[in-house]
């Protein structure tokens, strides 16, 4: 199982989303408390950010495309140079995550999170059983040829994206696109366990579902107006230190970020 951390609201720099906390993402790297699977997130790692709105080449008031860093090896063999270089990088949103390869799919670069697209960016903790064996084609060939043309890799992360891409291309918000590209998974693995939790932003607002074919779910925990980003909010697969104001968001829920501090949560289904 991967591991998560998102971040809405005033810019801080991404270091905190990395290094932040007695328990940051960095440890989680070699020692994760809350894996439903798996021991270590030692297959890669990535961090996604949004500049400035209305930067050059974007409409006004919109945040530009997603700026992307990531590297298919453990997060430790780059903790050097990531320590020199987030913390003169900020923004107002970004996703960081850490890679565990689900058996059975490729470790390259194309199924390095977070993943982009246009302005989306999107993480995925958890797998699709099977996936190269049974699903994958299924899955792909009801993509758009826009987006089948756009597939870089073989990873069921790539792949539950770019359903959710293609349904918000055909209007649907955010969290109705994941749950759209989710009940794709579900359709297809049937009695199976799939793990979804999914993050999506587009710079402006955030969503992250924690989700999946069985009751169990993979941990997801928010907190706002935490000491290490004071004016926004947090979303984490596991806590970042033990401070109080991390709250545990139940298993099959969606929880939206917006401007201002927004915070709210309701049920996600995908059966």
């Amino acid at each position: 199982m991967c591991r998560l951390v998102g971040y809405l609201g005033p810019p801080i720099p991404l270091s905190i989303l990395v290094f932040g906390g007695t328990h940051s993402l960095l440890r989680q790297s070699w020692e994760p408390r809350e894996l439903l699977s798996g021991c270590v997130n030692a297959d890669g790692w990535g961090v996604a950010w949004y500049g400035e709105a209305g930067a050059e080449g974007t409409g006004a008031g919109q945040p530009p495309e997603p700026a992307r860093l990531a590297e298919a090896r453990p997060i430790w063999q780059d903790e050097r140079d990531l320590r020199r270089t987030l913390p003169a990088i900020r923004s107002s949103c970004a996703i960081a995550a850490l890679r565990n390869v689900t058996p059975g799919q490729v470790a390259d670069r194309s199924g390095l999170l977070p993943l982009v697209h246009g302005r989306w960016a999107f993480a995925l903790n958890g797998f699709v059983p099977e996936f190269r064996t049974q699903h994958m084609r299924a899955l792909r060939a009801t993509l758009p040829d826009p987006l089948y043309a756009a597939l870089e890799g073989a990873s069921d992360s790539e792949t539950v994206f770019l359903l959710a891409v293609a349904a918000l291309r055909e209007g649907a918000g955010p969290i109705e696109a994941l749950a759209t590209a989710g009940r794709a998974v579900a359709e297809r693995v049937g009695r199976a366990t799939a793990q979804l939790n999914m993050m999506l932003t587009d710079g402006a607002r955030l969503v992250a579902v924690r989700s999946g074919t069985a009751l169990e779910t993979n941990s997801l925990y928010v907190a706002r107006g935490h000491p290490l980003a004071p004016g926004g909010t947090l979303v984490a697969s596991e806590p970042l230190d033990r401070d109080p104001c991390w709250e545990r968001v139940d298993g099959h829920s969606a929880v939206t970020l917006g401007p201002g501090g927004a915070c709210t949560t309701e049920p996600f289904e995908i059966r």
